[in-house]
């Protein structure tokens, strides 16, 4: 339909947006995309900007919030990349280390953003794990490596599987129930 866009003090820059499906003035403040005013096709601009001046209260709280929010998810784009490199650093080493210590053979180590399984093994034995593995104390960053190192024999939890990485961790239950304390967090 329309737009313009005109710069207030203490608010910054504003879209005034005209709206054929509009029926009244509405503002809104987002992330990333700022103050928006949609106006209905019918009205003027001088209406829209009164409509804005008489909420400036509300949209600098809204702003203030909005820049919060931002400033969050920077934050942990940059804990993300921090865990990434953390994690490239230290896992691929790790992994062939117990692999070496335990007589464990597996093809690749890939590290990932996974947020819902701490690590898988693949049918080729491909060992994926996730970058926030590196938020874990030692001993469960060991366990989760050990447990994808005994899927590369064993691709099930059957007793062979829970056998083989009890004789190597001692009781792999008890170490499940501790991992399970933690969530993967960004």
């Amino acid at each position: 339909m329309g737009k313009k866009t005109r710069t207030y003090p203490g608010i910054g820059e504003v879209a005034f947006v005209r709206s054929r499906r509009a029926r009244r003035l509405t503002l809104s403040v987002k992330p990333w995309r700022g103050v928006r005013v949609t106006l209905p096709w019918y009205a003027a601009y001088r209406e829209a900007e009164a409509f804005l001046l008489q909420h400036t209260a509300w949209l600098k709280e809204k702003i203030e919030m909005s820049g919060r929010y931002e400033a969050q998810a920077a934050g942990r784009e940059d804990l993300t990349e921090t865990l990434r490199k953390r994690a490239r650093e230290y896992l691929p080493g790790r992994t062939a280390e117990l692999a070496l210590q335990h007589g464990f053979s597996y093809r690749r180590v890939t590290i990932r953003a996974s947020r819902t399984r701490w690590g898988s093994c693949s049918a080729a034995n491909n060992i994926n794990l996730s970058l926030y593995l590196m938020q874990l104390p030692p001993k469960l960053i060991d366990y989760v490596i050990l447990h994808e190192l005994v899927h590369t024999r064993h691709k099930n939890h059957g007793p062979a599987f829970r056998g083989l990485l009890d004789s190597i961790t001692g009781d792999s239950r008890a170490l499940d129930k501790e991992i399970r304390k933690y969530r993967i967090t960004t």
